[in-house]
């Protein structure tokens, strides 16, 4: 009873009924008052009348002088017929309309059975055709829905097969252009979109694996060696060496919650940000680093999260620069920050495949040479979340590589300072206990890398400072 083919022919059978009734009504009216006319006039008789007598009059018989004041009447019969197909004609009602005698009871009744039958007939024929009409159009529109619905039924099978170990089916697409073709292929994209995502999510966790595994593994190593040989460990050497390994986890588990996040959440609180100081106050802590501005770029988004894109860029440039580092920022209608270093710059090929997580090149797989390969991917997610775009080119007048942030200058409506206030309180306040990062209330706050001890606390924080335990 829930089929869409059902309810589709239910609804054009009883639309179809009902207008066939109508009409069919209209037509046994106007088939009633056209028989009962004729009854009419068939049965009309015309006389002469004396005072005497009434004589009929005929066309073919020769009427004599009347020899007396006369005067003409005609009689008629009109039956009242019933449009009720199975009433009885010998029962059919009768009036006798006109001035001239009243003609034979049988007669009479003869002439108004006759016209109830002939309406009987013309009625049960007329009810065969709707009827007929309808059942028509119930079974046309029942074979075309069933012929449109058929290929969401095969698409509807197929979806219903896949799963998350065989993501890579697809549902069949018709042929023909119409509105179930493009679903079938917008159900195709949406499935390659849920496969690349499955797929970076199975990647991302794999990767993240192992590179959490390799300084646990590190550490666990020193530790026991250490502790195996207490009197010959050199344990202020240990304790370095597991306090380096411990920071580094601590950089990769706040780099991937600051990925998860910026993946979660929707950038829905925005502040104007003069971009122009955002970038002076990042290169004021570069030694060799070069910056050419302009003056008082506004963007919309968040300060601490542009400030990060930067950093993650300046921290790129400087690991792989030879002499120089140049920071260039234009405004516009779209804000664009380049980051250009003279180092052995990118292949073409892996322009594109650098800013993947985890991705490091063959000449930065090393600890010292590179981090855990997420700079670069947190950085364009930043730029993605600012409606922006990052990218890898060549370098003008440089043999190495630049890196291209363009950020719409859009500026949001101005909000209230209550409202912003009140939707900014306890969002950045963070404390440090036991060495760890971790949140001072109930909901996930942005993740931030931890401060080094020249960085402005209230660029991490906003106004709030750091509560110490």
């Amino acid at each position: 009873m829930r089929s869409l083919q059902f309810k589709v022919t239910a609804l054009a059978t009883v639309i179809t009924a009902l207008l066939i009734a109508l009409a069919g009504s209209l037509m046994l009216v106007a088939q009633r008052d056209q028989i009962t006319a004729q009854t009419a006039d068939s049965s009309r008789r015309h006389y002469m009348c004396s005072i005497v007598v009434c004589v009929p009059l005929h066309t073919r018989t020769p009427v004599p002088t009347p020899v007396s004041p006369v005067h003409y009447a005609s009689t008629e019969i009109r039956p009242k017929l019933s449009l009720w197909p199975l009433s009885d004609p010998a029962g059919t009602p009768y009036q006798v309309a006109g001035e001239g005698p009243d003609p034979v009871a049988e007669t009479a009744r003869s002439i108004a059975a006759q016209a109830q039958d002939e309406l009987n007939r013309a009625t049960l024929t007329l009810l065969s055709v709707l009827a007929s009409v309808t059942a028509l159009v119930s079974i046309t529109v029942l074979a075309t829905t069933v012929r449109v619905l058929r290929p969401v039924e095969v698409m509807r099978a197929e979806l219903a097969e896949i799963n998350e170990h065989n993501l890579t089916r697809r549902v069949p697409v018709p042929s023909a252009d119409n509105e179930i073709a493009r679903l079938g292929a917008t159900l195709n994209e949406t499935l390659d979109r849920v496969h690349r995502g499955v797929e970076d999510t199975r990647r991302f966790v794999a990767d993240a694996s192992h590179e959490l595994r390799s300084p646990l593994a590190a550490l666990r190593a020193e530790l026991e060696i250490a502790l195996s040989h207490p009197h010959m460990a050199d344990w202020p050497t240990v304790v370095k060496a597991a306090l380096e390994d411990a920071e580094r986890l601590q950089e990769l588990t706040t780099d991937l919650l600051l990925l998860a996040r910026l993946d979660a959440d929707a950038l829905d609180k925005q502040d104007t940000v003069d971009l122009s100081a955002v970038v002076a106050r990042e290169v004021s802590r570069r030694a060799m680093v070069t910056l050419e501005a302009d003056e008082h770029v506004l963007v919309p988004g968040r300060p601490a999260q542009l400030s990060r894109l930067l950093g993650n860029l300046l921290d790129n440039a400087e690991r792989h620069a030879g002499t120089a580092v140049v920071v260039r920022l234009r405004g516009g209608t779209t804000a664009t920050l380049e980051v250009i270093d003279d180092g052995p710059g990118i292949p073409e090929a892996d322009r594109e495949r650098v800013f993947d997580r985890f991705t490091r090149l063959d000449e930065a797989r090393t600890r010292a040479a590179g981090g855990a390969g997420l700079g670069l991917a947190i950085a364009r997610r930043i730029a993605t979340r600012h409606q922006g775009t990052l990218e890898a080119t060549d370098a003008e007048g440089f043999r190495g590589i630049r890196f291209v942030a363009t950020i719409p200058t859009g500026i949001p409506q101005q909000r209230k300072a209550a409202v912003l206030a009140q939707q900014r309180v306890g969002d950045e306040v963070w404390q440090f206990l036991n060495g760890s990062i971790v949140p001072a209330h109930g909901h996930v706050p942005e993740p931030r890398p931890a401060p080094a001890p020249e960085l402005d606390w209230d660029l991490i924080f906003g106004e709030h400072q750091p509560v110490s335990t």
